[in-house]
């Protein structure tokens, strides 16, 4: 072999390398932002969770409060979730469950058990802004959406520096979804991965969004940075909003498989 055919084996090679490194280096990345969507999307949920939040709807008919307790479990493959109204009195009793994909909804008025459908999901919770998939994560955004970095900087966050994230969340072809895509905004700091804003949007071309989650009020609960407060405003009817209220939190508790259970729905 000739020298120049050598040199330039060895440049094709070299060139090779750099392109076989810099794609692997763009699938790490990608690989990383979606765990960090991962973590921001399951901020508020453990292997098992149990909760009690107060909810607020504001609309321009009514103004309601509930006070609402929650437990899911994510452990052996199969995602589990309840919900159930604790009052005011004439809501008490009413309650969501989801056992795989299997979402009933009770209503104890007329002591019945309503299994929904997948064209359901989106459907409004307790009349609030928040829909059936929202409270109980049918959706992941990890697994049902393609992420990709729109923009990363460096700002404070409860007095100290954190990276911002905002990251483009497109659907996978077979995904459960409603949304043309998404965008949400993240921070990391030291330990924590904290979700600050995602916006949901039904067309292609971005405009506004047709409603907004923010996460508020970032606070030590049982051992995690979490943001306590969640507020869902929508674009139409303008000024209308649900908050969510995190008053009690517990990560990891002891919570029995007989609790997601149609008995525990009625009871």
């Amino acid at each position: 072999m000739s020298t120049k055919s050598g040199l330039r084996g060895a440049g094709s090679l070299v060139v090779a390398l750099v392109l076989g490194l810099g794609s692997k280096r763009a699938e790490a990345s990608e690989a990383s932002l979606a765990a960090l969507v991962q973590r921001a999307d399951h901020v508020l949920r453990g292997q098992t969770t149990a909760a009690i939040l107060g909810m607020h709807v504001h609309t321009a008919r009514y103004d309601r409060s509930y006070d609402i307790v929650y437990w899911s479990d994510d452990r052996g493959g199969t995602t589990r979730a309840l919900i159930k109204v604790l009052g005011p009195a004439r809501w008490r009793g009413h309650g969501t469950l989801k056992v795989g994909g299997s979402l009933s909804l009770y209503d104890p008025s007329s002591d019945r058990v309503t299994v929904l459908s997948g064209s359901m999901l989106g459907d409004s919770w307790m009349g609030s802004h928040f829909t059936n998939d929202d409270l109980v994560k049918e959706t992941d955004l990890a697994r049902d959406y393609r992420t990709s970095e729109l923009k990363r900087w460096t700002a404070a966050a409860g007095g100290k520096d954190a990276t911002f994230y905002s990251v483009l969340l497109e659907p996978t072809p077979r995904a459960p979804v409603a949304w043309n895509h998404q965008v949400l905004e993240l921070y990391v700091q030291g330990g924590a991965v904290v979700p600050v804003r995602e916006e949901f949007y039904r067309k292609k071309d971005k405009g506004e969004p047709a409603r907004t989650l923010t996460f508020e009020d970032v606070k030590e609960m049982d051992g995690r940075t979490v943001p306590t407060r969640l507020v869902m405003h929508v674009a139409e009817p303008p000024g209308e909003y649900t908050e969510l209220t995190y008053k009690k939190l517990k990560f990891d508790a002891d919570v029995p498989a007989a609790k997601f259970s149609e008995q525990e729905l009625r009871r």
